[in-house]
């Protein structure tokens, strides 16, 4: 079984003292299934779904067929994007943000058996003190982002985890804390085993 986890930096691992967690979830699922499942890392610093960012090649829209024709097939692929569609230059609302995701979709369903949408974690309160990409609207927008996520979930027939409701931000106000990587892992385990058989 092959599985891809195509996502931002929290997907990468990036903790919020900027360094990269070696527990991160990924790394977790790897050791679980030891060999038995491939599991695959996509993760990028700054990715976003359709939305242009001041480092190159960040847009998801643009870069993932190319990313996912690396593989020879894909049982399960798992997508969690956002955190960056929050910025405060990027989705400025709910429709902003569904459009962005749908758009990404759309073009991807139909190259997995299995699709699983994560919505982000909340941000912090005041994250525009902590990052000035970000704004309070980017805050507002994570409290409710899972409502549109939850719903193109249910559109493309896919399964649905959101990370808020187990994992929180750190220090920075917007990556996992390394509880939060050992949570999701065990998470998608029994997600991945059911699948697997």
């Amino acid at each position: 079984m092959n599985v891809v986890l195509y996502g931002d930096s929290n997907t990468y691992g990036l903790s919020p003292n900027g360094s990269r967690y070696d527990n991160r979830y990924s790394n977790i699922l790897k050791k679980h299934f030891n060999n038995k499942v491939n599991i695959y890392e996509e993760g990028l610093i700054g990715r976003t779904t359709v939305y242009d960012d001041y480092r190159p090649n960040r847009k998801a829209l643009d870069d993932i067929l190319d990313t996912l024709s690396k593989y020879e097939h894909i049982d399960l692929l798992v997508v969690m994007l956002g955190t960056n569609d929050y910025k405060k230059n990027n989705a400025k609302n709910l429709n902003e943000l569904k459009k962005g995701m749908d758009e990404l979709l759309n073009i991807v369903s139909s190259k997995t058996k299995y699709l699983l949408i994560i919505s982000p974690i909340l941000l912090n309160d005041h994250i525009e003190i902590l990052d000035s990409e970000y704004d309070h609207n980017s805050y507002l927008l994570s409290k409710e982002g899972y409502k549109v996520y939850n719903a193109l979930a249910r559109k493309y027939n896919a399964l649905y985890l959101d990370a808020k409701a187990f994992a929180k931000a750190g220090a920075d106000g917007e990556h996992f804390e390394e509880e939060g990587h050992i949570k999701l892992a065990n998470k998608l385990i029994p997600i991945i085993e059911v699948l697997a058989n």
